[in-house]
C-alpha cells in the first residue's frame, strides 16, 4: 500500500479516471444517468434518439421496444468543412445498428436483442417517468457498428 499525500493523490486520481470511464458513453453524449445500487443507468429514451431508434412504452407488461429506424453515423460520416455526407455515402461506409429491435422489460434482468435473449448485471428501472438502463445495453446492443465489406 502507498503511504503519505503523493500515495492518496495517485488514489484519487486512480478513482476519478475509472469513474469518467464508466460514464463516458452518456457523459459524453449529454445523456442523462442516476445511480441505483453504485451502478451508472443511461435514459434509454434520449439514448434512442440518438442512434435513431424508435420507442415504445407497454404498460400491460412494463417494457420498452425499441425499433431500428433512420440511418446511423460516427465521426468518420463527417466532411472536413463539418457537414454531414449524403445517405448514400453512409450506406457505403457500412454504418448499420448493433441491434435492429431490443426490448426491455423494467426488473427484469433479461432482455431481447433482435429475437435473441441477453442476461445483464442489472435489471432496467423506472425514474421520474423515464426508463434507465445498464450503458452495455447501448454500448453493445445500439451503439452503431460498422458493417462487414
Amino acid at each position: 500500500m502507498v503511504k503519505g499525500k503523493s500515495g492518496k493523490m495517485l488514489m484519487m486520481t486512480a478513482v476519478l479516471v475509472l469513474s469518467l470511464a464508466m460514464s463516458g458513453i452518456a457523459g459524453a453524449a449529454g445523456i442523462a444517468t442516476m445511480k441505483k445500487n453504485g451502478m451508472e443507468l443511461v435514459n434509454l429514451r434520449q439514448a434512442a434518439g440518438m442512434y435513431g431508434y424508435s420507442i415504445e412504452w407497454n404498460s400491460k407488461d412494463r417494457s420498452v421496444s425499441l425499433v431500428y429506424m433512420d440511418k446511423m453515423m460516427d465521426d468518420s460520416d463527417m466532411m472536413d468543412d463539418g457537414k454531414i455526407m449524403d445517405d448514400s455515402k453512409m450506406m457505403d461506409d457500412g454504418m448499420k445498428p448493433a441491434g435492429k429491435m431490443i426490448k426491455v422489460w423494467i426488473g427484469s434482468k433479461k432482455i431481447m436483442v433482435d429475437g435473441m435473449a441477453i442476461n445483464m448485471n442489472m435489471a432496467p428501472a423506472l425514474y421520474d417517468g423515464s426508463t434507465y438502463v445498464v450503458d452495455t445495453v447501448i454500448a453493445d446492443y445500439m451503439k452503431p457498428v460498422k458493417a462487414m465489406k
